[in-house]
């Protein structure tokens, strides 16, 4: 005779979203409210493991992307004025400081930090790179300037004054892109939706935001820039930066810069390329954009759009 074993019964039920319990219940059919402003915008991983009387356990997993509820304001520009830029300098970091301008290069072998007079293009101070590095963004803060590199996970700390390299720090990133600061953070980006806030002082992680507008994440952030409170990004490989909520990651604006590469003349065989680079004068309350390459660097103001 055989006997026929008892089934378990349900007996919890958690919701876990990015690692973190947000809601447990005996009822599997329960509709499960969870405010989104909670987690904020961009992919979330949402997990469902459930529990029964007799041990049997299961898991399931599910994306989820949180849009933002932000309609952008549309941007276009107008040039206020030009100056001249090395056409050899692979723009990656671009930043004023006591109204003087600041410039990251890149490329393995041409890599370098510049202090400019920006009217002239006279080279003021340099450091440069050793080969096998590819440097990337700069940022200057407690009067030292803080550089990334492209794949080496490798970050470079100066002395604002003399250039003298004083430090070296690491990051998780696989690789590095764009860097600011807030005045008390550096701020980061990798190449994909991510913006990462880190302690100059330690290195540590402070948090992580996900750049996000009305219908999508919004991957390729490259070269950034603080600017009165926002984060504005460079988006590889377009002519578009974006203007970004640093607490929530929204993208509050769209600044349209197509057009503006075609302004360029230069002699044949001689090729630019994308646009990369925001420095803000807080000094003037100037903003001014570049790309790698370029001839020159504009000073631009913003037209908001009508419709």
């Amino acid at each position: 005779m055989q006997t026929k074993l008892k089934e378990g019964v349900l007996e919890k039920v958690d919701i876990i979203i990015d690692g973190r319990l947000v809601q447990t219940s005996k009822n599997l059919t329960n509709t499960y409210i969870y405010k989104t402003t909670n987690f904020g915008v961009g992919k979330h991983i949402v997990k469902v493991s459930v529990l029964k009387s007799d041990g049997v356990s299961g898991d399931n997993y599910e994306e989820i992307l949180v849009t933002s509820d932000t309609k952008p304001i549309k941007y276009s520009y107008q040039i206020v004025a030009e100056f001249p830029h090395n056409i050899t300098h692979f723009t990656q970091g671009l930043e004023f400081k006591n109204n003087i301008l600041y410039e990251g290069t890149g490329q393995e072998g041409n890599s370098s930090i510049y202090q400019l007079d920006i009217k002239s293009n006279k080279v003021l101070k340099e450091y440069k790179l050793e080969s096998q590095y590819f440097g990337e963004g700069i940022t200057i803060i407690n009067n030292k300037i803080y550089e990334l590199t492209y794949k080496n996970k490798i970050g470079f700390v100066y002395d604002l004054n003399s250039f003298k390299l004083l430090n070296t720090w690491n990051y998780k990133s696989n690789e590095g892109w764009g860097l600011t600061n807030d005045g008390h953070s550096l701020i980061m980006s990798d190449g994909t939706e991510n913006i990462y806030f880190i302690n100059p002082d330690t290195y540590m992680q402070v948090k992580k935001i996900q750049v996000c507008n009305d219908h999508n994440i919004v991957p390729n952030i490259n070269e950034l820039e603080y600017i009165k409170g926002e984060i504005w990004a460079n988006i590889w490989q377009t002519d578009t930066i974006i203007i970004i909520d640093p607490e929530s990651g929204k993208v509050k604006g769209e600044i349209n810069l197509s057009g503006l590469s075609g302004t360029i003349i230069k002699s044949k065989g001689e090729p630019i390329d994308v646009l990369n680079g925001i420095a803000w004068n807080p000094v003037t309350d100037k903003i001014y954009v570049t790309g790698k390459l370029w001839p020159k660097i504009f000073e631009i103001k913003l037209i908001k759009n009508s419709n």
